[in-house]
């Protein structure tokens, strides 16, 4: 049977239709390479119109502190603070104040029961009041090579903070002594909602006056959202960290090489999106950003957006490693755990917001 449409009729038609499939995939792939969330400037994201429910939840905001860091976050969030050191790990003892001898006894079985062979040399007063200072030898090399550990109980307020670290070839134990003791000297109780004024870093229940910037300082806190808790939010600060060989690529050239490894195509791999990638200055602070999409099944959609900056090791104002980490669909401290409960637009303006208001405390 003969078609009913005319051979001119037939060219127009199949011109037609491949003129249509190319508008189509040209459409398309616009579609798939748009970025919806780009830059105004170099570094300055244009801005995402928070939804309402968003909008509620910043009516009333507070400032919270941890490290030499302030934040702005809505007053319903709870700040969660993580690893703390200074110039070695510090250790908050809630409502332990009085129970130093208890404390230092709690150390020493501890520690015991991880080196058997651990060496307690001497318990001293320490520089303040009911404050005490054990000095120990983690093992017998140790005290072989003069490695004495060095851990002080130093009451504050209602709590006791714990603090030490060891002698070696660029301290003496002398010199920690001494170094322990000016922390000690500098070290007040705090409410977690108190915001100090002057330098200095903020700890758990505490804080140490501190303006010189000579330790080591790492710092990690979370913000928790009760009305949005797949929600999580968290930095970590690294001021001493290294910045050598690939410990400097910045956050953008470890993606794009941990996607190639992987296999992965932007935009064909239909469970991964990017939402925005480039250069993403935070109060003076150069950083690259990358803001992911997980596209699950039945619909299921979480963030993740990762901020990095790489400084200069040892720089007080710009630490080698500052990380700041968001992610949506987490339950139970796991990601990819639940649904996102966030849309691209309020994930997106979530994460501007408490971006820009990190700060250094001054």
């Amino acid at each position: 049977m003969t078609s009913p449409i005319s051979k001119p009729e037939s060219k127009k038609r199949l011109i037609f239709t491949a003129l249509a499939g190319v508008v189509a995939a040209a459409g398309l792939y616009l579609f798939l390479h748009h970025q919806a969330y780009s830059y105004e400037d170099t570094g300055v994201p244009t801005q995402t119109e928070m939804s309402p429910r968003l909008k509620k939840l910043f009516a009333r905001t507070k400032a919270v502190c941890f490290g030499r860091y302030v934040l702005d976050v809505p007053e319903e969030a709870q700040l969660i603070l993580g690893y703390q050191e200074m110039p070695a790990k510090i250790i908050t003892h809630e409502n332990a104040v009085g129970k130093e001898k208890d404390l230092v006894e709690a150390f020493r079985k501890e520690t015991l029961m991880r080196r058997s062979k651990a060496e307690f040399s001497a318990l001293a007063t320490g520089p303040i009041p009911n404050s005490l200072v054990q000095r120990y030898f983690a093992s017998p090399y140790l005290k072989s090579v003069g490695g004495e550990g060095i851990v002080s109980f130093v009451p504050a307020g209602n709590h006791v903070f714990e603090f030490g670290w060891g002698s070696g070839d660029e301290e003496s134990a002398d010199q920690i002594i001494r170094k322990s003791a000016d922390i000690a000297r500098n070290l007040r109780a705090r409410d977690n909602a108190e915001v100090p004024k002057g330098p200095g870093v903020c700890i758990e229940l505490g804080f140490i006056s501190e303006a010189t910037g000579q330790f080591q300082e790492i710092f990690s806190a979370g913000v928790h959202f009760p009305s949005l808790p797949d929600i999580s939010f968290s930095v970590m600060s690294n001021k001493n960290a290294s910045t050598d060989g690939p410990n400097g690529a910045g956050i953008i050239a470890r993606h794009e090489a941990a996607m190639r490894d992987q296999g992965v195509v932007f935009p064909a791999d239909a469970e991964l999106a990017r939402l925005r990638i480039g250069k993403h200055i935070v109060n003076g602070w150069n950083g690259e950003e990358v803001l992911l999409r997980h596209n699950g099944k039945d619909g299921a959609i979480i963030h993740e957006f990762m901020w990095e900056v790489i400084g200069k090791t040892g720089d007080l104002r710009h630490p080698a490693s500052v990380d700041i980490n968001f992610d949506t669909g987490v339950a139970a401290n796991t990601k990819y755990a639940t649904k996102g409960s966030l849309t691209d637009d309020e994930a997106v303006a979530l994460w501007d917001k408490l971006l820009s208001s990190l700060r250094f405390r001054d």
